[in-house]
């Protein structure tokens, strides 16, 4: 065989195996995406009750009074026992935390980071699950 014909051969070569690379990555992705789960979480919320604190801003003597509920897994039966078992814990950090608050943190801007502050500081009293969403039904800052 000639140099060029060769070459041309090498070539030939190097398509199939390339063709045959993508050929096999892009079924099997395909196949993936058929089996893929949607994962749809039923929310159950517990309410917390009415907050009524001092906030820690020291230029004026202020304060925020509070309603809300925390949300989580309806099918975690044993995290519904806990929640309902240390709601005094519940609403223990809830006061806590929002005395540690200023008016600046209660502005809607700062809220998601707020609720997810909130969020982190419960989880670590719950051992059955996670609370997933906190909702204010109400909030008077004064």
């Amino acid at each position: 065989m000639s140099k060029g014909k060769k070459i041309i051969a090498f070539i030939v070569v190097l398509l199939v195996i390339g063709g045959a690379t993508f050929a096999g990555v892009y079924f099997t992705s395909m196949k993936g995406g058929d089996t893929a789960k949607v994962v749809v979480i039923e929310e159950i919320t517990s309410e917390v009750g009415e907050v009524f604190v001092n906030l820690s801003d020291t230029d004026a003597k202020r304060y925020v009074k509070l309603k809300l509920s925390i949300g989580f897994d309806e099918k975690n039966k044993e995290l519904t026992a806990e929640v309902e078992k240390k709601h005094a814990v519940i609403r223990d950090v809830v006061v806590h935390y929002f005395e540690s608050c200023t008016v600046e943190n209660l502005e809607a801007a700062n809220e998601e980071a707020l609720k997810s502050e909130l969020i982190k500081r419960l989880n670590q009293k719950l051992t059955k699950g996670v609370i997933l969403n906190v909702y204010i039904t109400e909030k008077i800052v004064q």
